[in-house]
C-alpha cells in the first residue's frame, strides 16, 4: 500500500479522507509541525508523498531542502489549494496533470 503524510489541522481532514478512500496508507502527523519534524516523519514512514496545510511557502523550501538532503527527493508535496480529488489523481495516475503537486526534484 501507498503511504503518505498529511500535516495540518481540520483543513488536512478532507485530504486524509480521499486519500484513504481511494487506497492510500495515510500518516496525519497533525498540526503545528515545523519542517523538519514533517521530513523526519516522511523519512521514517517511508512515503511517497506528503500534503499539508497552512504552511508557508518558505517552510515549503526548507522542507523540500530537508528531503533532498535525507535522500527523499523523490517525495511529491502538496500543498493546500488543490482540491483533495486533484491530489488524489495526481497520486494515482488517473489525471497526467496534476495542478498543485510540487517534486521535490
Amino acid at each position: 500500500m501507498t503511504r503518505v503524510v498529511v500535516a495540518g489541522g481540520a483543513g488536512a481532514d478532507p485530504l486524509a479522507r480521499a486519500l484513504r478512500d481511494a487506497g492510500f496508507e495515510v500518516v496525519h502527523i497533525g498540526e503545528s509541525r515545523d519542517p523538519a519534524q514533517v521530513a523526519a516523519a516522511v523519512v521514517q514512514e517511508d512515503a511517497v508523498a506528503v500534503g499539508f496545510t497552512d504552511v508557508p511557502a518558505e517552510s515549503v523550501e526548507e522542507l523540500r531542502d530537508l528531503l533532498v538532503a535525507q535522500g527523499a527527493e523523490d517525495v511529491v508535496l502538496f500543498r493546500s489549494g488543490a482540491e483533495p480529488g486533484e491530489i488524489v489523481e495526481s497520486l494515482t495516475g488517473a489525471d497526467p496533470r496534476p495542478s498543485d503537486a510540487t517534486r521535490t526534484t
